[in-house]
């Protein structure tokens, strides 16, 4: 009868392992029980490094990306990971040959028959346990039809596999051949297909949908991938690379794989390089089989391997034999390719048992399931609605408390990253004082600096001047020449800020003393709660007291600066709502689609950025004042001047484009100004839509619609495969008419109305759904 053998690892290398021993029949409980300790030993993992670090340097393996130094001939490499491989194998044995553990060795000899058919599993969560070679271990020179497996040492479940009918009389295999840039999978793609009593369906380079689908859609015995993949650093995750662009990680298709699962998969075959992350995700999924390979690993071995072992499989040698055997074939490469032999691991979730080929083939279909016929069309259509009433009632009110805010925001700043890109905002210069300017001039700018620079400025003809750069006192020499230009340059407009109460080291800051109250903005910008800047903050009434005492925002009037030189006045309209020209802006409230008990003080709209890459002409400092700017780029233009060298860190903010950079990228102050400007000026003069939010009973009209799909889908789809898939296109659909919508200017609920839908969809199928 073929036996059960459980080591569970409990620590690790450093401290020591605390080993517990369980031997029994397939099937049935452990016969023998017993505790042992491995004493501590880092050596090893240090020697699992040397070796690996050599192994990998031979190249030419199915990962990407790989990063690989050879030093020396590959003769030389090959004659040392040699040497390598044999000194980890003993460091190996001596651990497992220490005084502490020997009974537990020994209770092994006792129980085990050489003929036993054996299955190993190492149970630990250990990272360096885990990437060990166990089949080192000289006892296994006993057993010929032993082979090892590592299962995680707690979590675990036996998976829920539907009821199934008859069997079709083959084994349904999905093969992915994914990006195979620079090796050859061409081979994988021959041996599969000529299995026998098999159907195999190939994605080629598939996208991520196309696999999606393939799993939800389909129920399989085998899932195979060949082509590159990697574990992450943390060694418990990975990817694979899918296709030329894309890679996928096991969390992102981790609903799929449990469908699979519980539609009977039963093997999952990784073919490519570097699996141990990607395998402890599946075990964790609860994929009863997986084999991968735990390091790098070229064509040859990987396709020997493959050929080998599904030949043994298919003949009827039990899965862990068939996988020992086809290990042993691969040190006959030992000359090319040195621990070869050590490459192919299975991950074994414990509540499974291993199927053989036979067993594959007298599988049975999931059992579907489908509406009853005496469910009447009434019912159902009252089933409907209340599944639309408690899904939009419940969504609703969540949102009212704030609950979805964050996720709306996020959804919000999505979507922004999607936009098309726009064509840069001609009308505006940037001149920016970066790390190099600093190092020339100094920080602060001296008076001097910035005097010649916007008189250079106001020499080439600029419209509107806008120093975003604080002036409350002399700095430097040039202090006189600065104060002229304060005072009789009608073009510049100078910075302050606002005192804020309750906030520490927030005193507000003074304006130039010489300039007039008339050319004066404030800085202060309102960011949410997750410090990202998603709106614009036009005007606002200081306190009497206030050191910055103006009502206008530097993006603001340098706008109205440069739009009343066109002769376009700002308008006053009913519910503080403002005309310019045939922009109407309106300020957003305190309760407002997405926003939840906002701060509105002042006139606040959300900020419609253009996309930041180029989105204006930016020159240095440097540039300016030696003369080397075109004065066709400063000409009748809004010209802002600001610091961007990092030195000054507070002046940085988020924004919805800073998630989708990475790392994550703050914009300098004077760029969220010249943003800021570019959004007034482009809705006045090009009929840019501004950003506005829906009516709040349209929004709950566009919630319960939304709702009322997910309750359709899930009342006339006759399967739940086909509510499923329903729900996922109508998603789909949302969410473009979303984007569609923003990019016109409209801001409507995402998040809430997936939510409805797929809390309606849900309630829909509790009541409408039955087994036959």
């Amino acid at each position: 009868m073929p036996k059960l053998v459980v080591l569970k690892l409990d620590d690790n290398l450093i401290k020591g392992v605390r080993v517990s021993l369980e031997i029994g029949a397939e099937g049935e409980r452990p016969a023998v029980e017993i505790q042992a300790f491995l004493p501590p030993k880092p050596e090893i993992a240090e020697h699992y490094d040397r070796w690996q670090s050599t192994y990998r340097s031979l190249g030419d393996f199915r990962i990407k990306p790989i990063e690989i130094s050879i030093m020396g001939s590959r003769a030389e490499q090959l004659s040392k990971c040699r040497f390598l491989r044999e000194q980890l194998s003993q460091q190996i044995n001596s651990w497992l040959n220490s005084e502490p553990f020997r009974k537990l060795k020994e209770t092994l000899l006792e129980q085990l028959m050489p003929s036993d058919t054996i299955r190993f599993l190492v149970k630990t969560d250990d990272i360096d346990l885990r990437r060990l070679p166990w089949y080192c271990w000289d006892i296994f020179e006993r057993y010929p039809k032993a082979e090892i497996a590592l299962s995680p040492a707690t979590t675990y479940k036996k998976p829920a596999i539907a009821n199934r009918n008859p069997a079709q009389g083959s084994v349904k295999i999905l093969a992915i051949l994914g990006n195979s840039q620079k090796i050859d999978i061409e081979q994988d793609r021959i041996i599969l297909a000529g299995l026998p009593s098999a159907e195999v369906t190939f994605l080629v380079e598939p996208s991520r949908r196309q696999i999606g689908d393939q799993l939800w859609e389909k129920s399989w015995d085998i899932l195979f991938f060949a082509g590159h993949s990697s574990t992450h650093s943390d060694g418990h995750s990975g990817k694979f690379y899918i296709n030329q662009t894309e890679s996928l990680t096991v969390e992102e298709l981790k609903h799929g794989f449990k469908l699979a699962v519980s539609s009977g998969l039963q093997l999952a075959i990784l073919n490519s390089c570097d699996g141990l992350g990607i395998g402890r995700q599946l075990e964790d999924l609860g994929i009863p089989q997986t084999i991968v390979m735990r390091e790098p690993v070229c064509d040859r071995a990987a396709q020997d391997f493959l050929k080998y072992f599904l030949q043994a499989f298919c003949r009827g040698e039990p899965l862990y034999v068939a996988v020992r055997l086809a290990r042993q074939r691969l040190a006959e490469l030992e000359s090319e390719i040195p621990g070869a032999d050590w490459l192919p691991i299975i991950c074994q979730n414990p509540a499974s048992q291993p199927p053989t080929w036979q067993e594959l083939l007298h599988k049975a279909e999931p059992e579907t399931v489908s509406n009853p016929p005496s469910l009447s069309r009434l019912r159902r259509f009252q089933s409907g609605l209340l599944a639309i009433a408690t899904a939009a009632v419940s969504v609703m009110g969540a949102r009212s408390l704030g609950l979805l805010q964050i996720w709306e925001l996020q959804a919000f700043d999505q979507l922004m990253r999607l936009r098309p890109a726009e064509s840069s905002d001609s009308r505006l210069l940037v001149v920016e004082a970066t790390e190099m300017d600093i190092n020339k001039y100094g920080f602060p700018l001296p008076d001097a600096t910035i005097a010649k620079a916007v008189g250079k400025l106001a020499q080439y003809g600029a419209q509107t001047i806008a120093l975003d750069i604080f002036r409350d006192r002399p700095l430097g020499p040039g202090y006189a020449a600065l104060a002229a230009r304060f005072q009789g340059d009608r073009n510049l407009i100078g910075l302050c800020s606002v005192k804020e109460t309750g906030k520490p080291n927030k005193y507000g800051i003074k304006p130039p003393p010489a300039l007039p109250k008339e050319r004066l903005g404030f800085s202060d910008v309102v960011a949410d709660a997750d410090g990202i800047l998603r709106r614009h903050l036009l005007f606002m009434q200081p306190h009497s007291s206030d050191p910055c005492n103006t009502d206008y925002s530097l993006s603001a009037r340098a706008a109205l600066h440069y739009l009343a030189a066109k002769g376009i006045q700002p308008e006053s309209l009913p519910r503080d709502k403002i005309r310019l020209g045939n922009a109407v802006f309106a300020p957003i409230h305190g309760s407002t689609g997405a926003y939840q008990n906002l701060d509105d003080r002042g006139f606040q709209i959300i900020l419609n950025y253009r996309q930041p890459k180029n989105f204006v002409h930016r020159v240095m400092l440097a540039e300016l004042l030696e003369q080397k700017v075109n004065p066709n780029l400063i000409k009748d233009r809004i010209i802002f001047i600001g610091v961007t060298a990092p030195i000054s860190n507070p002046d940085y903010f988020l924004t919805p484009y800073s998630a989708g950079e990475s790392p994550s990228q703050k914009m300098p102050g004077v760029l969220i100004q010249a943003q800021m400007s570019s959004q007034i000026i482009s809705a006045v003069l090009d009929r840019r839509p501004l950003l506005q939010i829906a009516p709040e009973w349209t929004q709950v009209l566009w919630i319960v619609g939304w709702a009322a799909v997910g309750s359709a889908i899930a009342i006339v789809s006759r399967r739940r495969l086909h509510a499923v898939s329903g729900a996922i296109a109508s998603a789909g659909i949302l969410c473009g008419v979303c984007w569609f919508l923003l990019i016109g200017g409209w801001w409507v609920p995402l998040v809430p109305s997936a939510l409805a839908m797929v809390e309606a969809g849900l309630i829909a199928i509790v009541f409408t759904f039955r087994p036959k």
